[in-house]
């Protein structure tokens, strides 16, 4: 049984860059299928985050389909993840910095919070590199005595880190912690779902992951009120 940690530590994982061994063990079927069921635990019982779990609180959770709250086709895309030449070339084409259908997973990007100086996104000349969120990351990270991945010094707000983060703070026992920065942190996957979007069928899967994130963050908002 797959508990909430290790579920956002895989979420990280779809969106960071992960060699062919670590991917293709965690996207296994058996693997996977534990991930997918711990994933719609926390969809549907919010209240439960970061707590310990028995395999009773599982049958006596809700158990609506991944239907109730995703499209068919982003449903089909979740079940079937990418094989690790897929996600490979989908992050060399959208993943990567400067190029014309870019569709980077940084916070930075996608919010109008940065200071005079900052550099400019190449989304929509709005959100800018290195802004607010990046440099909330930082001092968390130091806070926590976490080095930020030399991959990642340009954009410590990157979707992979922050999903990394809430699986850190579950870890850590910090679950109130936890909720804290899932409800705070991740207003901006509408604006990074709508970007994804354009880019057509191939990017369902990610789409999907970010349904997903967007239903587990209002259930843990509404569970808080």
């Amino acid at each position: 049984m797959m508990n909430d940690a290790a579920v956002f530590s895989i979420l990280s994982k779809c969106f960071a860059p992960v060699d062919k061994a670590e991917w293709e063990n965690l996207s296994a079927r058996e693997v996977w299928a534990e991930f997918l069921d711990g994933a719609r635990f926390i969809l549907q019982n919010g209240g439960s985050l970061g707590l310990d779990k028995s395999p009773v609180d599982y049958r006596r959770g809700n158990h609506a389909p991944l239907q109730d709250f995703l499209s068919e086709c982003e449903v089909c895309a979740l079940f079937c993840p990418p094989a690790y030449e897929e996600k490979r070339q989908f992050a060399a084409r959208h993943f990567t910095g400067g190029l014309p259908e870019s569709a980077l997973p940084i916070e930075s990007l996608y919010v109008n919070t940065a200071k005079a100086g900052d550099l400019l996104s190449p989304v929509d000349g709005k959100g800018m590199y290195l802004g607010t969120s990046a440099r909330y990351m930082s001092a968390l990270a130091e806070q926590l005595g976490f080095g930020i991945p030399s991959e990642f010094s340009d954009c410590p707000d990157h979707l992979a880190l922050e999903l990394d983060m809430v699986a850190v703070l579950l870890r850590s026992g910090m679950v109130d912690e936890a909720r804290t920065f899932l409800s705070e942190r991740f207003n901006w996957l509408t604006a990074y779902r709508r970007r994804l979007i354009n880019l057509g069928s191939e990017a369902n899967f990610y789409v999907c992951l970010c349904d997903l994130l967007i239903g587990i963050v209002a259930e843990q908002v509404e569970d808080a009120a």
